[in-house]
């Protein structure tokens, strides 16, 4: 039985030929930069190759097949070799960034992390927790206890702790610098969406200030050198987190994080190279707590703001059709009788006809989903200045601003005629509707309230209704 299921999946050589290319040059050249960023014999700068491919199994599924496994050892070990490693080392190596990798990816699954809903939680920390204290710590024990015993190691069996501590901070450091970059990285899609939406979204100077004290901050580290300088950042990181985007604000943390490393690395190189591997243990310590903050505070005042924006949206838009309530159409309306920018308003009453005839012989149900495909027809017909509100039942009010009476006059009309051609399907019925409207023109400034405008909207409405219905009635 389970090898006729077998058989019926056909090895796809294409696909799995492609993540093993893919991956394969990502890794190489990844590995490459990491190598050539090496101040003394073997220690880098960072090493991005790990969370780099964590990045990519979590984003893109379809490489985390064995053509993209098999693609991370080519170009683990092809980066290595081509450097002048040698090979029984370079495969320990190897062997322990597969752990970190695999590691991380299984337990992230097996706790059921999904990256892309950082907005129910804290999943990125939760993430990162398990990439730093399982996937980065098994690696370092591996290191620890295999490496020294490798042909041509730098790593010594003497002194196993500090080995496995500079180990260990070196990939959580890469973790943290490199991961949320990856995870956050907008998609084709969205880029394309920006691309043509670049000259809606103006970019005000007062937008890029966090940016300007982020870039001063990591300035001063180059001026004023000592331990203090990983706080300087700080304040600038915070006003980042709280004014940008995700994706942004892990793009300002992993440059920040480069840049004070490199900085502060190079400082200690050159006045306590014999202290060096502790300074830089206690450095990355450092660096990781300062991008960790960050990263969650832009969470948190993303998902208020979205939860600020949902809030505000059920309070002023009914729930049954999503156009304006009420209460939003008074604050509005009256809002802007009281503003001198407008020349004119135009109110539009608008109310179904025999809708409570339909009601009681279809059933509550099925009003709704008429109240519903009456309000699309209207929002169709509608220009996006416009507002649009549910007063209560069947009755529903459409505010135009700057539009003269001849205007007004056709947008209702087009409303009127649009309602009666319009068809809802219904269980096994077909069903049509028709609207009476009454429309009243106002010029401001004007000393008349918001309600004797209403009622003069009323009486035009009660007009088209009294002379037969599905007819527009301009008040006198």
């Amino acid at each position: 039985m389970y090898a006729g299921k077998l058989a019926e999946v056909p090895f796809n050589f294409k696909q799995h030929g492609r993540a093993c290319a893919l991956i394969a040059l990502v890794i190489f050249v990844c590995c490459l930069l990491g190598i050539l960023t090496r101040p003394i014999a073997y220690f880098a700068y960072f090493w991005p190759a790990n969370a780099v491919l964590i990045g990519l199994f979590l984003r893109f599924p379809q490489l985390r097949n064995l053509g993209g496994w098999i693609g991370a050892f080519i170009g683990y070990m092809s980066a290595d070799l081509v450097t002048g490693n040698h090979f029984e080392l370079t495969l320990a190596l190897t062997v322990a960034n597969f752990i970190t990798v695999s590691v991380s990816l299984f337990f992230i699954q097996y706790l059921q992390i999904d990256y892309r809903s950082d907005n129910k939680g804290l999943n990125f920390l939760y993430l990162f927790l398990v990439c730093i204290f399982i996937g980065c710590f098994f690696s370092a024990i591996f290191a620890v206890t295999v490496v020294p015993h490798m042909p041509h190691t730098f790593m010594t069996a003497d002194d196993s702790w500090s080995e496995f501590y500079i180990w260990w901070t070196g990939e959580v450091l890469n973790c943290i610098s490199i991961l949320p970059l990856m995870l956050t990285f907008p998609t084709g899609k969205k880029f394309t969406n920006i691309w043509k939406n670049r000259r809606q979204c103006e970019t005000k100077f007062i937008d890029l200030l966090p940016l300007f004290s982020v870039i001063v901050s990591v300035a001063c580290t180059h001026i004023f050198f000592g331990p203090g300088a990983l706080l300087f950042p700080l304040a600038g990181l915070i006003w980042a987190a709280l004014s940008y985007n995700l994706f942004y604000v892990s793009l300002i943390n992993s440059t920040v994080c480069l840049v004070l490393y490199h900085s502060l690395t190079t400082y200690y190189i050159s006045r306590t190279a014999d202290n060096f591997l502790a300074t830089s243990m206690s450095v990355r310590i450092g660096l990781c707590m300062l991008m960790i903050a960050p990263l969650l505070l832009c969470i948190v005042s993303r998902n208020r703001h979205a939860l600020y924006k949902e809030v505000l949206y059920l309070a002023n838009h009914d729930p049954l059709t999503h156009v304006a309530n009420r209460r939003f159409f008074f604050t509005e309306t009256e809002n802007l009788l009281k503003q001198n920018q407008f020349k004119s308003l135009t109110i539009i009453m608008l109310d179904i006809d025999h809708f409570k005839k339909m009601n009681d012989q279809y059933g509550h149900y099925i009003g709704d989903v008429l109240l519903q495909s009456f309000a699309a027809t209207v929002k169709s017909n509608l220009r996006e200045q416009d507002l649009f509100a549910r007063m209560g039942g069947e009755e529903f009010v459409v505010v135009l601003k700057n539009t003269n009476l001849v205007e007004a006059e056709m947008i209702a009309e087009r409303i009127c005629r649009a309602v009666a051609l319009s068809k809802t399907q219904v269980a096994h019925a077909v069903l049509n509707m028709t609207v009476s409207l009454g429309v009243v023109h106002q010029v401001l400034p004007t000393q008349n309230s918001l309600q004797s405008i209403l009622n003069q909207a009323d009486r035009a409405l009660y007009q088209a209704k009294t002379l037969g219905r599905n007819q527009v009635r301009i008040a006198s």
